[in-house]
């Protein structure tokens, strides 16, 4: 069938007017993002106590990353996209995303009693009978301490700029063998399920079940089942020599050089390293539909009033954004949030490497104000 010329021309003019309004669209939105980004930066900046900043945000199917400040104070050294970062809890959105992975994959029982999943015995891990299950786990309702060992508990009765040098010590003496004889030792004082009790032994906990289940280290779970899938090349618990080169020193409250986690359990709760590049990967994963780990692990698994959470994913609800996701990472000198929107397609991850009692919190300010912001680009 042959075609009149005019309609041809006609044809080919519509389609070349819809690619040059696509490729304006994208030309608005490569300057209008990095003028969102640069202004909060400046303004989180300000504070003299932080001297760097990086900022990743997924929007509009791309990717737009800054970096600002140094790493060092002095050394003009500008984060990069090769720069790795401990992302602390942020961690443990990996480690609920495997155990969506596992129910999928029909290894693990929500409503199972974790004992299930261990070897020796543990009388101690239920309350009036009833019994930890893996959904407590995830949602810090087990009633397990925030810490173990208890030690470390017990550091934070002196809170001071020692704080990070004392806990060190005693999680470099630590193993995963005593983990679990002091596992043993633990006395539950509610029903599981009940009372919301965050707790990194929790997630180390999960990480053991994991491997019981699947018969291989957590290390290796998370390569396979999110890094390789995700392309996420620069992510990891353990570092090589020349990886630990890449990696952020970090900073307390006074700007002091404080150690890195020693991560001799698991790493499950706040042991990952990533860079930004890396976590945009991450966000991709998490939004798109086809990876049904990720969706699985934002279901809903507790509420208490406002409060919502999902496999290890703070959860929360409003009117005009939807659901969305939020979880915060705080190591001994670096913090970070992520947030994911689908509402929005929207992804934003913000990072500094100095950690202080009120960097938490700027941190939260600056990822509202970038949220408030970045979802009505393109309206």
């Amino acid at each position: 069938m042959k075609y009149p010329i005019l309609f041809v021309f006609a044809w080919i003019c519509l389609l070349s007017c819809k690619v040059l309004s696509q490729s304006n669209a994208k030309g608005t939105l490569d300057q209008q993002i990095p003028s969102i980004l640069d202004r909060n930066a400046t303004s989180f900046l300000d504070d003299p106590q932080i001297h760097s900043l990086s900022i990743g945000v997924f929007i509009a199917e791309e990717s737009y990353i800054q970096y600002y400040g140094e790493l060092d104070p002095a050394k003009e050294n500008k984060p990069s996209d090769h720069t790795l970062f401990e992302i602390a809890s942020v961690s443990k959105s990996f480690a609920g995303t495997l155990v969506a992975q596992s129910v999928l994959d029909g290894k693990i029982d929500l409503d199972a009693d974790i004992r299930t999943y261990l070897d020796g015995d543990y009388p101690n891990l239920e309350f009036l009978e009833h019994a930890i299950k893996v959904r407590h786990l995830l949602t810090h309702t087990a009633g397990l301490p925030r810490f173990l060992p208890l030690s470390i508990n017990d550091c934070f009765e002196t809170i001071d700029e020692t704080l990070p040098f004392r806990i060190n010590k005693i999680e470099e003496a630590y193993s995963k063998e005593l983990f679990l004889e002091d596992l043993k030792s633990i006395i539950l004082q509610e029903v599981p399920g009940t009372v919301y009790r965050y707790s990194n032994a929790d997630v180390e906990l999960i990480a053991l079940i994991l491997e019981r289940v699947y018969d291989t280290t957590y290390e290796d779970l998370l390569q396979e089942m999110i890094c390789e899938a995700a392309g996420m090349k620069q992510t990891k618990i353990r570092l090589s020599e020349e990886e630990e080169i890449k990696l952020a020193n970090g900073y307390g409250e006074s700007n002091m050089l404080v150690p890195h986690f020693s991560n001799s359990l698991w790493g499950a709760g706040s042991g990952i390293k990533s860079t930004i590049p890396d976590l945009m990967k991450y966000v991709v994963f998490h939004l798109d539909s086809t990876h049904r780990a990720a969706i699985e692990s934002r279901k809903l698994l507790y509420t208490n009033g406002d409060f919502r959470m999902g496999y290890l994913w703070p959860v929360f609800t409003n009117e005009e954004d939807g659901t969305y996701y939020q979880i915060h990472g705080g190591a001994f000198g670096t913090q970070n949030m992520l947030l994911i929107a689908p509402k929005y397609n929207l992804g934003i991850s913000v990072l500094t490497n100095q950690s202080g009692p009120t960097t938490q919190g700027k941190l939260s300010l600056l990822i509202d104000d970038l949220f408030s912001e970045l979802k009505t680009v393109g309206e």
